[in-house]
């Protein structure tokens, strides 16, 4: 069974009314967009998913990369911010504010043992939407293929539609895929250039699109567009999306 902690991708949707000097707010509903990658990887009988929303997470994600390395083959992070994770629950009564190991430190030494990770887009990862992401420059940046660039907000919105443009059909998470019938997507990150010893698998929108790499014991991969909603309102639909996760997350799992 390979085992994968998906961390991001939900949120809750809330409103507000407004009655002259009044004002009531309320909480519309849960925004699980995380179903659509989630069900997909479950397909697979050998799969096994935990689904952690960004709330859930920021209080329940493994603290300490043994609870990381014990439990779980690949770590998922698609759309969660940088202070989602490194911040300590804490601090109001009764929960007082306590030393704790950093969260992103625990995920690079979890790579470095062996586990792996795929880090996707989203508006709250890489530097994100208004740059309330936040990643450049930390511990899990250090350690991803290709560069995340310090800019004040590193979306690429693309209402047109952006069709990716494959370099490396043949790799492990790539093969048996029919690249060309894969629809466009509405956005991306920007990123900077792949490191040493990275592999640019694909490009969107002359950007890199899905980038691989390694390090330490462990294997990582890039994906800077929406593996679900909103970037990738048309890829969720596609024939091949699931076996383009499922092949990802085997080759991340070392079972390729």
């Amino acid at each position: 069974m390979i085992k994968i902690l998906y961390a991001g991708d939900g949120s809750i949707r809330g409103e507000m009314e407004i009655k002259g000097g009044e004002i009531i707010t309320y909480v519309s509903r849960i925004m699980d967009a995380a179903v659509y990658l989630r069900e997909a990887l479950e397909e697979d009988p050998e799969i096994s998913v935990t689904h952690m929303s960004p709330m859930v997470a920021f209080s329940e994600f493994p603290k300490r990369v043994e609870d990381l390395t014990n439990n779980y083959d690949v770590l998922i992070l698609s759309d969660i911010g940088y202070e989602t994770l490194v911040l300590s629950p804490g601090g109001v009564k009764p929960e007082p504010l306590t030393i704790t190991p950093n969260r992103l430190k625990e995920i690079k030494k979890y790579v470095e043992k062996g586990g792996g990770l795929a880090y996707c887009g989203g508006y709250f990862t890489f530097q994100g939407r208004y740059g309330r992401g936040n990643w450049y420059g930390t511990p899990v940046a250090e350690i991803l293929p290709v560069e995340i660039l310090p800019l004040p907000d590193d979306r690429v919105e693309c209402p047109e539609g952006a069709k990716p443009e494959i370099k490396e059909k043949n790799h492990p998470v790539m093969k048996g895929i029919e690249w060309n019938t894969c629809p466009v997507f509405f956005g991306y990150n920007r990123c900077g250039k792949v490191k040493e010893g990275g592999i640019l698998l694909g490009k969107i929108g002359g950007d890199p699109f899905i980038t691989v790499g390694e390090y330490g014991k462990g294997r990582i991969l890039v994906f800077t567009s929406d593996p679900v909603l909103h970037w990738g309102a048309n890829f969720v639909e596609w024939e091949y999306y699931s076996k383009f996760w499922n092949q990802t997350v085997r080759w991340l799992a070392k079972k390729d």
